[in-house]
This record gives C-alpha cells, structure tokens and sequence, in this order.
C-alpha cells in the first residue's frame, strides 16, 4: 500500500496543482522564481492527508524537479506516451474508457492525466541519463548484508525450481494440436524452454503450474494476447535463504539504491537552490 502510495503521489499532486492553478493566492515561497501559493499547500495538506511541513517538502520538490528536467532538455513524444498508457493499461487489464472513468473519480482529467504521465516518464529519463551511474553494481556480499538486514522483507518459503516448456499460438485449436503432439512442430506454436523459481511467478499462474504433475501440460491459458500452455518437465524445492533469492535480493536493493540517489540528488538541488519563504 505505501508503495502503491508513492506511485500514486506525483499525478494525485498534479492534479491539485492544477486545479489550483488558476486562482490567485498569496505566494507563500518562492523556488527559483517558481512561486509555490498558501492555497496550493493547504490543498496537498487535506487532500492527501499530510501535515503542512511535508506539503511543503512534496512541492518544492516538484518545484526543483520540474526545473531540472527543463534544463536538461528531456523529451517525451506524445507516441512515447500513448504507448506507456498502452502498456499500462495492458498490465492493468484496463479498457482507456475504465482508465479515463478511475481518473476521473480522482478528479483528473485524460489530458491532464497523459501531461503527468509526460513528466513522470521524463523524470524516469532524467534519472537514467543523470543520476543512475552513481549506483555502483552491487556485489555477492553487498547483497548479502541487505539480505540479512532485510529479512522481514522476504519469504522464508521454500523455493521451487520448475522446468517446463511454453507453448503459445494465437490459435487454441492449433495450441490443442500441439499439445496432443508435443513432439511433432506444429505451425503457428512458438515452444521455449523455462528454468522458473516459484518466488518470481504469478500467484495464479504458479498454483496452475503447481497443481499439474510432471509430465503434463497445464490447461491452456488465455492471455488477452493469445494461448499459451506449459509442459511440466521436472520441479525441484531448491535451498531456501539468500542463494534462492538472490534475484529478488537484488532488485530490492536497487529500489533501495534508487530511492537513496535520487534523494541525494534532490538534497543538492535543494542546497543549491534559491528558496525564500515568504509567508507559511
């Protein structure tokens, strides 16, 4: 839920700044000659249930965010950002009408959603070209630390290794074909071979797999996108601790590391920022 929070916190921010753009208000401080009002703070205060410190930090924030992506000259092409929502909504198995009517309940409009989305995906960018390389590559041992330390973070259960082979065709009957015959090439069925851990599956998609017994092929699944069915080769419950979820450790550390330099980069920004505080 935090997560998801933060997720949600830029376009949630947008959307008050935005409503709040056109009434004139008292500047309360000025970032850079970005004026941040006394109306502006008090709507981020009660809409997003903060206190007036952090609505304060959250915008000038946006504030030095928003310049420095402007100096650096980042782009987005409106197709970049049609094909994100693609994606999204995708991943979401959302209809752009379902997106529009979920906006819409947090009193965000298409446009102004798509004009968030634009500054989200440059500031995605501006982080790559500007701040990433100062993550180092973690080691083994690097990991390690973070997984000792972090071990509330992830499942002691222990983790299956599951060999199996894809079959997937835009076509069910074809895919059926395939799989009376699995070691005949049917046209139309693409088959790739999976070395899967359990703890990197889908939750559903893993009991499908689980409840099928070696030597056999899982019901087939339809994707949205086609079908697919898989061939359970061998399973195998591999050591538990950190060499199981070594992967796992690794992408939470950089999450960590991320979120680490990007603060570090915005203390800079900050410290050499001109802010006066006007009126709070």
């Amino acid at each position: 839920m935090e997560l998801e929070m933060k997720k949600l916190l830029p376009i949630l921010l947008f959307a008050i700044i935005s409503s709040q753009a056109q009434i004139i208000d008292a500047i309360a401080i000025d970032v850079n000659g970005e004026p941040i009002t006394t109306l502006e703070i008090e709507a981020v205060q009660a809409k997003l249930n903060m206190s007036k410190k952090a609505a304060v930090e959250a915008l000038i924030k946006d504030r030095l965010e928003k310049s420095a992506i402007e100096k650096a000259n980042i782009d987005i092409s409106p197709q970049d950002v049609d094909a994100k929502i693609e994606q999204i909504a995708k991943a979401r198995k959302l209809s752009k009408e379902d997106m529009k009517t979920a906006l819409a309940k947090n009193g965000l409009t298409w446009e102004a959603y798509k004009k968030q989305l634009s500054l989200e995906m440059k500031k995605e960018k501006f982080f790559i070209q500007n701040i990433a390389s100062s993550i180092s590559r973690p080691t083994d041992e690097d990991l390690r630390l973070f997984y000792e330390t972090h071990k509330d973070k992830f499942s002691s259960e222990p983790i299956s290794q599951i060999s199996m082979i894809a079959y997937a065709s835009n076509s069910s009957k074809k895919l059926q074909d395939a799989m009376q015959n699995p070691m005949r090439r049917v046209e139309g069925v693409q088959q790739k071979s999976i070395l899967a851990s359990s703890n990197e599956m889908n939750p559903q998609l893993y009991n499908i797999i689980n409840s099928t017994p070696e030597g056999s092929f899982t019901k087939p699944i339809n994707t949205g996108r086609g079908f697919v069915a898989y061939f359970i080769k061998s399973k195998s419950n591999a050591q538990g601790g950190f060499e199981a979820i070594k992967n796992q450790v690794a992408m939470a550390w950089m999450q960590e590391e991320r979120m680490k330099a990007s603060k570090n980069f915005l203390d800079k920004l900050k410290n050499s920022a001109d802010i006066r505080v006007i009126r709070l």
